[in-house]
């Protein structure tokens, strides 16, 4: 076996280049085959065959002409590299800009008028300076109160006759607020509760007219010398005050209390500040009747 195996390997060169010379005789006959028709092909195949043929472009004009701006020499900069001051001749700095020119004012002439009244300002003497002292400040007054108001005045109204309960009354009886009937006491208790504001006399201590006055203070009553419509008009014992007579407008008489005062219920109130009361038992007439008057003061009880 080994000795077939190195046999073999004693096969004379002549005997491998008689095999192998067929196969170079066929290769070296189809490369001078390709070769030769290679070249019989007309050379604008060749061409075609390569690439097709761009389009024809026209000329383009040149640019205008641009003159070239001055290069200015760059200036070193300091930048700072990983932690190490580096310069840097990069960085060009742009040229200065053109200055502008503003629009200046047109002056006024010079006219001989002109520099001679400058002329004179220039050669006149320095006015010298003068110090000037601020005012001290004037001390604010306090603002006036505003007046109170007057009362406005209030018409009259027509008299709805004599509504009091008790007028055909004949004997002096006590009524429902403690006071004796048909009396001027009794009239103006009736008046003030037709408004909501009941009297009570034995509770009170009213009393007679004359100390009216006197129980209202005494119970937290305004007592003022300035009217109002639905107040009690007060007189005391003997006590008189301007009467106006019927039509009248300007007073022309006195109206006098008796020993026992009198009151009345004010209806309306004037401009002048007199007023129209309703009232009983004026004159011991113990009857209805209405007087154009002044009081001396009035109870706000209504």
């Amino acid at each position: 076996m080994h000795a077939r195996r190195l046999a073999l390997l004693l096969v004379p060169a002549s005997a491998v280049v008689a095999v192998l010379a067929p196969s170079v005789t066929v290769l070296a006959t189809a490369y001078a085959g390709t070769h030769q028709a290679a070249r019989s092909v007309p050379p604008a195949a060749l061409e075609t065959a390569r690439e097709p043929r761009l389009p024809h472009r026209p000329a383009q004009a040149p640019p205008p002409y641009q003159p070239a701006l001055p290069r200015t020499a760059p200036v070193p900069q300091r930048v700072l590299v990983h932690g190490t001051p580096h310069v840097r001749t990069d960085t060009a700095v742009p040229p200065p800009a053109t200055p502008v020119t503003m629009p200046t004012t047109p002056t006024t002439p010079t006219t001989p008028t002109t520099i001679a009244r400058h002329t004179a300002r220039s050669t006149a003497a320095p006015v010298a300076q003068r110090t000037v002292t601020p005012p001290a400040p004037r001390p604010v007054a306090a603002p006036a109160p505003a007046p109170a108001p007057a009362p406005a005045p209030v018409k009259p109204q027509p008299s709805g006759g004599d509504d009091y309960p008790y007028s055909d009354a004949t004997n002096n009886s006590i009524d429902r607020w403690g006071f004796n009937e048909r009396q001027c006491t009794s009239f103006v208790a009736w008046r003030l509760a037709l408004h909501g504001r009941i009297l009570d006399n034995g509770a009170q201590g009213w009393g007679s007219a004359l100390t009216w006055d006197d129980a209202a203070r005494r119970l937290g009553i305004a007592v003022s010398t300035t009217p109002s419509v639905g107040a009690v008009a007060q007189w005391g014992a003997g006590e008189s005050s301007a009467y106006y007579s019927p039509g009248s407008s300007s007073a022309d008489g006195r109206f006098t209390a008796s020993g026992y005062g009198h009151v009345a219920w004010v209806r309306s109130v004037y401009a002048d500040g007199s007023v129209l009361v309703e009232q009983y038992n004026l004159g011991e007439g113990r009857s209805y009747s209405v007087m154009h008057v002044r009081a001396p003061r009035f109870l706000r009880l209504g």
